[in-house]
């Protein structure tokens, strides 16, 4: 026995809308069986989560399955994770820029004080000239301590063409360190207030050689016009006034055996300064072999033609 369906009964299954429909009713008719069960609202169509539920029954059973229900329940709880993530992110930031800010008032402030409460003290030498700058508090009259960098000055060797002896002039040449007197009188003024400076020497070859002469706990004693000295952790540097700058001296500035130098009195006693042609070509042959830098190898062997503190050479 068959059975037969008119298109009109199958369009009324499906939920189409006849020729007899309301037109009040007409978007219901538009559904079909199974989406009219998701049709929570039962305004006729199906907003974007209705739609979403439908699409998730692709077996068209009206009702979702407990395993749609734990997968809608763990993207949610997925999301949830996420927001909460973002929610701490956004607190830890705003608490960040609230900080910084705080920061910048309380720096803004603390300058603000400050500059009503100091003021710039400099010292002044018996000729009138001024050196060193200091910042003191107006109500205590102390000095208002801060941090700096290491300081560094810089020492050349210089000739005295002519020094008297016995009312004559002797025109022998007199090699020295020298350091121009207002820099020296700054450096006293730093290492008397406990600053950290340092003495560099440049010689003809380019080496630098950095050597430190005074801290927080060298003892110095400074005479305008007369020799002053340092004495940094058991050397004793010696700074003596001479026409316009300071001879300076002191085991601590000369150099030890094998290292650079330009004359004999960068030395240590009992030293001569000169070139030892077996290191330089030595040196020199180190500096070929570097195939990993070429550019850098001619520059090298420029470097190792310098002389050095060596012992003397004694003649038999």
């Amino acid at each position: 026995m068959t059975s037969s369906i008119s298109p009109a009964s199958a369009s009324q299954d499906d939920g189409a809308p006849s020729d007899n429909t309301p037109a009040g009713s007409r978007k219901a008719g538009r559904l079909s069986t199974v989406s009219r069960m998701y049709d929570i609202r039962g305004d006729g169509e199906l907003d974007e989560a209705e739609l979403a539920m439908r699409h998730m029954d692709t077996s068209g059973r009206g009702y979702l399955t407990n395993e749609k229900v734990y997968q809608l329940m763990q993207d949610h709880v997925q999301t949830q994770r996420k927001l909460f993530q973002f929610k701490r992110i956004i607190i830890g930031l705003a608490v960040l820029v609230v900080i910084l800010a705080l920061s910048n008032l309380g720096t803004s402030f603390a300058a603000a004080i400050l500059s009503k409460d100091t003021v710039t003290k400099t010292e002044e030498t018996s000729d009138g000239e001024e050196f060193g700058a200091d910042l003191i508090d107006k109500k205590t009259k102390e000095k208002v301590g801060t941090q700096t960098a290491n300081d560094s000055i810089e020492v050349n060797r210089a000739t005295s063409l002519c020094i008297e002896e016995d009312s004559e002039l002797n025109c022998a040449t007199d090699s020295y360190l020298s350091v121009p007197e207002s820099v020296v009188k700054s450096m006293f003024y730093k290492c008397l207030t406990g600053r950290t400076v340092n003495v560099a020497r440049t010689f003809s070859s380019g080496h630098v050689k950095s050597i430190n002469i005074c801290s927080s706990s060298t003892n110095v004693e400074f005479n305008e016009f007369d020799r002053s000295t340092l004495e940094n952790y058991g050397e004793s540097i010696h700074f003596d006034p001479m026409d316009g700058d300071y001879k300076v001296s002191g085991d601590g500035l000369l150099q030890q055996e094998q290292e650079v130098c330009d004359v004999d009195e960068d030395c240590l006693v009992n030293l001569a300064c000169y070139k030892n042609q077996t290191s330089i070509i030595g040196c020199q042959d180190i500096c070929r072999r570097k195939r990993w830098a070429p550019h850098r190898v001619e520059a090298c062997v420029v470097s190792c033609d310098h002389s050095t503190c060596l012992q003397e050479a004694i003649d038999e």
